[in-house]
Order: C-alpha cells, then structure tokens, then sequence
C-alpha cells in the first residue's frame, strides 16, 4: 500500500461509523454505563471512532489518554525518543483521577496541547450532568495501570501492524514531528511498533469486551 494512498485517510473516518454503531448498541443494552474503555495499539483509529462517538452521542465526555504524557521537562533524551512508550505517562495520576471520578461523576481532567507538545492540566470539565465518559487510549487496559475494573465496557480495536504502521507515518508527517517520510517511518517502526507488541502481549485485547476492526 503507497504512503500516498489517500484511502489510508478516508477509510478509517468512513469505517468508523459502522464501529460507532456497534458500541452504540452495545450501551443501549448497558442503559446504566457510566465509564467506556477505548482502547488499541498506536493508529488503530482512536481518535477518530471517538470523534464519531462524540458526533453520535454530543451528551458524552472524551477523556483521551495524551493528557497523561509526562511533560518534556521530566524526560531525559532517551524518554523523548521513546515518547509514547509506557513509562513516558503519568498512570498513576491517571488511575487516582478516574478512581476520583467513578466515585464522583465530577472532576477536571487533562488534554494534550499537540502545539506546544506537552500535557495541558485542567481543560476537561466533567460535571455530575454528563451521563457517559469515554476513556481513549493505548494503555487503559494494561494490566499495570489497574484501569480494567473501573470500566462499565471495555472496547479494544484490532488493527493490522502494518496498517497502523503507515497511519503512523502519515500522521508524524503531518504534526511535524518528523520531516521526512523515511525518518517518519522510522519512528512508527522502532518507537509505535514496540508499544504495539507490548500491548498485544499484555493481553489487552482480551481484556475487552468488545474487540472492533481497527
């Protein structure tokens, strides 16, 4: 497949819809859902169901896993490299805030500013109101960041290696964080590939409930 296939964009919008539809019903069958899991390897499309979602369901909060990057400050050279690997997040802020939050329904909650490259604190507002919040990202389901319990539906998307891979290379062209399609690819090879396996490994996607196509 050419890194220049425009259906590499377009195929993971348009497929999104019929994914959205599956969890959809899987929440009317679970009326009192409160916190859902989306989880998946780097490029199984995220960000993009959960845009949908949101589309689909304007009363629900995405809360997305990025806000729990480590700052760039706290990472040596050898952490901004590997940005994105497990240790480069804040799990245990992330756990004590959605442990905070099951408990609540309340609470403020992080983003990542892509920007200015580093976690901006206290941009999500959650209020006792919001009737479903959507947890997306690659590590809410492993196994150390005991996230699993918290969880009313766990959602895992299931995408080829090699697939994502070139999602990847497109998108670090297009953020900018890397200036050549070669040293992109690079990084979706021995940065992204690598937190794949590791969560493929740790068992993830049978963790879920509902494993989609990603």
């Amino acid at each position: 497949m050419a890194l220049t296939d425009p259906t590499m964009l377009t195929e993971p919008v348009a497929a999104a819809t019929i994914r959205a539809e599956a969890i959809l019903e899987s929440l009317r069958q679970r009326p009192d859902a409160y916190l859902v899991a989306v989880a998946g390897i780097p490029g199984s499309g995220k960000t993009t169901l959960c845009d949908v979602l949101k589309s689909r369901r304007p009363d629900a909060v995405v809360l997305p896993m990025d806000g729990y990057h480590l700052p760039r400050c706290q990472l040596d050279a050898e952490g901004m490299r590997r940005r994105g690997a497990q240790y480069t997040f804040d799990a245990a802020s992330c756990r004590a805030d959605l442990e905070r939050l099951k408990q609540t329904r309340s609470g403020l909650f992080p983003t990542f500013d892509h920007a200015e490259k580093d976690p901006k604190p206290d941009t999500i507002r959650v209020t006792p109101s919001v009737p479903l919040i959507i947890v997306e990202g690659i590590y809410v389901l492993m196994r150390d960041w005991q996230l699993e319990r918290l969880f009313d539906l766990r959602v895992f998307l299931d995408c080829d290696l090699d697939i994502a891979t070139e999602r990847l290379t497109l998108r670090h062209l297009a953020c900018g964080i890397s200036h050549s399609e070669a040293e992109a690819r690079h990084r979706a090879l021995t940065n992204d590939r690598i937190n794949s396996l590791e969560i493929l490994a740790d068992g993830c996607r049978e963790r879920a409930d509902l494993v989609l196509p990603g």
